[in-house]
């Protein structure tokens, strides 16, 4: 049996029986074999006594338990050299609501509690036809492992009150923390961590008696020699029975005492802060946690928080996760069969502290693509996490430095606001004609996309309704946020340098200078904010035209299969004149916000100036704002910021230097 199926069989993850090879060393001894292990460690006490009476155990336990019950749990399939989400699988589903009762949070969060607290953490497995169905966690303290002279355990006792049941090692997922002494039951950081913890709560209860009395006993009573032995012990009893923690600040009457004198203790005495400070800082590096995460105080700023966040999630969290993952991998794939077709991982795309800044990330990646590397090549290299575009593979012609028209001086957008002279007027602006023309280029491009992710939602969507599941779900808000991303991205970059450079070509020496930065804050918060706004308009209005259909065939008495045909019907429907509309929107959107935001990296002030088509599609609004002139960071009169403005406007903005 390899070292990996000996491990399995070790931590209960394996329901089969090997027994070693010929020849081969018992890894512990047997005396102990049908025997259940009994440990010294009380998880329950370590509660009472640690999570619950300490607030560095707390603090520390909760930081790592909340920070992994975050991560979603993802089952993926093989496909080649790839590895692919595989939603549909039974196990996904049971990872994600793994009894009626707990979510996936509920169960990582125990699961962590218990093994930081305890050392082990234990799920059974609720077994229906050989699969499991139900998840649900052990209590450490009411069972013990069994071990056995083939394979290391043969299952585990389990008590709870006056009951008692054997488990089959197959019916039970356990995790522990290496204990070297033993390979059956874990090591709890926190019994590694109990002298500070007896320490810092000691701490904590002298803090207590100094608010109570001062830190000290309040007085020195000297008692007169002509009391007898039985009257000193009296007046002992007396005084101590006063001076408590209800006899603050309150003076001492005691007939025959010759003087009372006032104590006081050195600062050494006094200096339990420190203790405490030490304390914390010992106890998390047991438990992993960055003292930085512990107390907010003085000392914490926004820049070392953020590295003590990515120091927890790299040094603790992540191999968390993958002892989560591989146990639960080697305990619950055997179950369907497929140990080698699939895996479960950990998804950490949504983790902040452990994302580089992306926008450095993506300055990278536009220098290296416009120096001739292949997209694919460069999103693989840089770990931006896109999907590979098409085309993406074949290097792209290395971009030059733009060139600035004659007489202008390079400066960095936003730099100079000094007076600017204006330079000769014979190179006017683009025509307006010659960028509706690009405009429609653009829509004819995106539409064709469009149209076909429209029809996959609806087919996908017909299909889950046909076969009895949840269809909303299908409509996902993800395939729209990459494909309307990718798409304002594109326009931006493309007609915001168009843009950049027809304004150059009318500033003078003074103005800015350089190349339009599709990167720059504006432009990423205009993406981010206006597609999140579409991703959800979009996909709100295709839920409540659905329902209306399946409500309608509910209504006439249709089946289910007649009234998924009503669905796909609808989404064929969309894909032409839903698509169309979409592309025309968003295209247009784009258009308006990349000239706007030329205009603003161009450095001088400027104005703006809506200008109608002028054609049948017009709309009678927008033809009466024909040549209106404002300042840049105003709006039209319409309330609008730029042009186009609304579903299918073809209108456009135009912008010169303000006062020209």
């Amino acid at each position: 049996m390899g070292w990996k199926e000996t491990l399995a069989v070790w931590l209960g993850l394996e329901e089969k029986r090997v027994a070693p090879a010929r020849g081969a060393l018992p890894f512990v001894a047997t005396s102990s074999d049908a025997r259940p292990v009994a440990s010294d460690w009380s998880t329950d006490k370590a509660i009472t006594e640690g999570l619950k009476s300490s607030t560095w155990v707390y603090t520390a336990c909760r930081r790592i338990s909340t920070a992994l019950a975050s991560v979603p749990l993802v089952v993926q399939r093989r496909q080649g050299d790839e590895w692919e989400p595989d939603p549909g699988h039974p196990l996904q589903a049971l990872l994600d609501r793994p009894n009626p009762f707990m979510s996936r949070q509920d169960m990582l969060e125990r699961w962590a509690l218990h093994l930081e607290l305890g050392g082990n953490a234990l799920w059974h497995k609720v077994l229906v036809g050989g699969k499991p169905v139900e998840l649900w966690p052990l209590a450490p303290d009411g069972i013990k492992p069994i071990p056995s002279r083939l394979g290391f355990i043969s299952g585990y006792e389990w008590r709870q009150g006056s009951d008692q049941k054997t488990l089959d090692a197959g019916e039970v997922l356990h995790w522990q923390f290496v204990d070297p002494s033993t390979p059956y039951w874990g090591l709890s950081p926190l019994k590694a961590a109990a002298q500070a913890v007896d320490t810092d709560l000691a701490a904590v209860k002298w803090n207590r008696a100094v608010l109570a009395n001062d830190g000290k006993p309040p007085l020195a009573v000297f008692l007169s020699d002509q009391l007898d032995p039985t009257q000193q012990e009296l007046a002992a009893r007396f005084i101590q029975g006063q001076i408590d923690g209800n006899s603050v600040r309150k003076a001492l009457v005691l007939g025959g005492a010759s003087k009372a004198q006032p104590l006081s203790m050195n600062a050494a005495e006094l200096d339990w802060l420190e203790g405490r400070r030490m304390s914390r800082e010992e106890i998390g590096a047991v438990f992993g946690v960055p003292p930085m995460l512990m107390v907010a105080g003085q000392d914490v700023t926004y820049a070392n928080l953020d590295a003590s966040k990515r120091i927890l999630w790299e040094d603790t969290v992540v191999p968390l996760l993958d002892d989560l993952c591989q146990g639960l991998g080697m305990g619950l794939l055997p179950h369907w069969g497929a140990e080698r077709t699939h895996r479960i991982v950990a998804d950490l795309s949504g983790v902040t502290a452990l994302q580089e800044n992306m926008k450095d990330r993506a300055e990278a990646a536009k220098i290296l693509v416009e120096a001739g590397f292949p997209i694919n090549a460069v999103n693989q290299r840089l770990g931006l996490g896109f999907a590979p575009v098409d085309g993406g593979d074949v290097p792209r012609q290395p971009v030059l430095p733009a060139q600035a028209p004659p007489g202008t001086k390079a400066l960095p957008p936003m730099q100079s606001k000094g007076v600017r002279q204006r330079k000769d007027r014979g190179d006017p602006p683009e025509s307006v004609t010659e960028r509706l023309a690009r405009l429609d280029k653009w829509i004819a491009e995106a539409r064709p996309r469009i149209s076909e992710l429209l029809l996959e939602q609806g087919s996908a969507a017909a299909s889950a309704y046909a076969s009895g599941q949840p269809w909303e779900p299908e409509l996902s808000l993800d395939d729209w946020q990459a494909l309307l991303e990718a798409l304002h991205v594109a326009v931006i970059e493309s007609e915001g340098g168009i843009g950049y450079a027809e304004l150059l070509k009318v500033i003078t020496s003074s103005g800015g200078g350089g190349t339009f930065d599709v990167l720059a804050d504006g432009v990423v918060e205009w993406i981010d904010e206006h597609v999140g706004d579409m991703v959800k308009g979009i996909t709100d209005t295709s839920k409540t035209a659905l329902r209306a259909e399946i409500k309608a065939g509910v209504e006439a008495g249709e089946s289910e299969a007649e009234i998924a045909k009503r669905i796909r019907v609808l989404s064929d429907e969309w894909s032409d004149w839903r698509a169309d509309r979409i592309a025309r929107t968003e295209v247009g959107s784009a258009f308006g916000a990349a000239h706007d935001q030329a205009a603003r990296q161009i450095g001088v002030p400027m104005v703006k100036t809506w200008v109608a088509t002028g054609d049948d599609r017009t709309r009678d609004e927008h033809a009466g704002m024909d040549g209106e002139t404002v300042e840049l960071d105003d709006s039209f009169s319409n309330g609008a910021g730029t042009a186009p403005h609304g579903v299918n406007c073809r209108c456009v903005t135009t912008y010169e230097e303000k006062g020209r």
